[in-house]
């Protein structure tokens, strides 16, 4: 058995095409997103992998369905607000440029962290420090 990480970067292209592609009254599901550029790059395990952790951390209303230990399918409706509040600490490329810099010598760094980070950042950025 191979055990995922969690990728940052694919965390990130998945709530910002999540974002693009949702629409108020529609849903994706699984077969939508095997088509999205993220499962493409970062493959499907791990594309999959992140966007059940951003539900389990209350970023993205979905709804996985497991049948005989397998994913069987998967809902997603919106991200949360906390979940574009963390979109919108990273979505800037310098911001996020500068997070990842700031962490590279991390092995890992949780999700919370690199959000208060990058938030630290926008307001160095907007003079608010």
């Amino acid at each position: 058995m191979r055990y995922l990480q969690l990728n940052q970067d694919c965390v990130r292209s998945i709530l910002l095409e999540l974002e693009e592609k949702l629409t108020l009254m529609d849903h994706v599901y699984l077969h939508d997103l095997k088509e999205y550029n993220t499962f493409k790059e970062f493959g499907e395990n791990q594309s999959i992998y992140a966007i059940l952790k951003l539900i389990e951390v209350g970023y993205i209303n979905g709804k996985p369905q497991f049948a005989s230990n397998k994913l069987h399918n998967l809902g997603i409706a919106s991200l949360t607000w906390e979940g574009h509040v963390f979109l919108d600490n990273i979505r800037d490329n310098k911001i996020w440029s500068k997070t990842k810099e700031a962490t590279k010598n991390f092995s890992s760094i949780s999700v919370t962290v690199l959000s208060k980070l990058a938030n630290e950042y926008l307001m160095q950025q907007t003079g608010l420090r």
